[in-house]
């Protein structure tokens, strides 16, 4: 005889129902919990890892530094102050006004003279720009620069009184004159302010010559 009941589930029931009357899920197995607890662990393990693992060798050429800051090294390195002319080798005195005058007789003492602030900085220029005339001396020595400053005549002459100078050698200065000369045939004087119509104003400069080594 056939039974009426329904037919039999051959999988197993997970649905159960509990005293309330709702029905409740079968935990899962436990293979499934030691799983994710394993997957769990390597994903924090690995991300450990990652965080305190050695940085590789870093690429010189990323952290090379550019041409323009080696130059700016270079520059400031003794060599490359050699290179900008280095140390100066010439020595300068302050600019002293040894005469003013005007036309006539009357003559100004040299201490009521006012000074002629560009000329004096020209000339001082001047002396420092050309101090590579005296490489030729060993010894080196002193060399007085008078600047005769006509507004008259919108000149400036150069000279180099024997009385004012212990550097002998006779070449080097010369050189040194044309030089000077040279720079300051372009010094301008219109717009100078001056209480006179001629100056004559004297720079002594000291050369140290050629170090022994």
């Amino acid at each position: 005889m056939i039974g009426t009941g329904p037919p039999s589930d051959p999988r197993p029931t997970r649905a159960r129902t509990r005293g309330d009357g709702f029905p409740t899920v079968d935990p899962p197995p436990r293979a499934q919990l030691i799983g994710a607890v394993v997957v769990g662990l390597a994903l924090v393990a690995s991300g450990v890892y990652l965080w305190r693992r050695p940085r590789g060798a870093v690429d010189p050429r990323s952290v090379a530094p550019s041409a323009s800051a080696l130059a700016v090294e270079d520059a400031r390195s003794p060599a490359g102050l050699l290179d900008a002319g280095g140390p100066s080798t010439v020595t300068l005195s302050e600019a002293r006004v040894l005469a003013c005058h005007d036309k006539g007789i009357r003559k100004t003492p040299a201490e009521q003279c006012d000074h002629l602030a560009t000329v004096e900085q020209a000339l001082a220029r001047a002396i420092s720009q050309t101090a590579s005339c005296s490489a030729a001396s060993n010894a080196g020595g002193t060399i007085e620069y008078v600047a005769d400053v006509s507004f008259l005549r919108r000149k400036v002459k150069i000279s180099l009184p024997r009385s004012g100078r212990s550097l002998r050698d006779r070449r080097v200065v010369e050189a040194c004159a044309v030089a000077v000369r040279e720079a300051m045939d372009a010094v301008p004087l219109d717009g100078a302010d001056h209480e006179h119509s001629r100056y004559k104003i004297s720079v002594t400069a000291t050369y140290r010559g050629k170090i022994q080594g």
